[in-house]
């Protein structure tokens, strides 16, 4: 009994997973761009934070060059 229930919920996952799954095709993929969609839709902005961050941490964490800690590029 308990195998055809692990066997029932394994089929129910594979499913799920597939049903999750769509081919994008190019014409769609403009409205998947959008801006509403970025992580961070101001750019700009969001690397003015990374950069004060860096300084204010004094590490770079791995995103760019060696540089000191006062802000400077």
């Amino acid at each position: 009994m308990k195998k055809i229930i692990w066997l029932y919920l394994t089929a129910i996952f594979f499913l799920g997973e597939m049903m999750g799954c769509a081919m994008v095709q190019p014409w769609e993929r403009e409205y998947l761009a959008n801006e509403v969609m970025r992580f961070d839709p101001d750019t700009l902005e969001a690397e003015w934070h990374f950069h004060i961050q860096e300084v204010l941490e004094g590490d770079r964490g791995g995103f760019s060059s060696i540089g000191g800690g006062c802000g400077c590029r």
